[in-house]
């Protein structure tokens, strides 16, 4: 685990790695992959709000799975777990 106080800069070498796999798959032509990490991207920002943004983050990854219905198994196990949390 990693402790609490070194959170926002976690988040932030997390942010920058995918801004950076995006850059790397426009470069190399891969939009759709270029597409998915833009969304991606959005996501470590909920993390890092204090305010509760479970709902955004929710919405996020259904809009993800819109475009890449692949990934419908990534919502349903958050959802799950989620649930069992509450």
């Amino acid at each position: 685990m990693i402790p609490m106080e070194q959170y926002p800069q976690a988040l932030r070498a997390l942010k920058r790695l995918i801004v950076h796999a995006k850059s790397q798959a426009q470069q190399a032509g891969e939009n759709r992959v270029a597409e998915l990490l833009n969304d991606v991207e959005l996501l470590p920002e909920y993390l890092a709000d204090e305010r509760d943004r479970t709902c955004e983050f929710v919405e996020m990854l259904q809009g993800i799975v819109q475009m890449n219905p692949s990934c419908q198994y990534i919502v349903d196990e958050f959802q799950q777990a989620s649930t069992s949390v509450s």
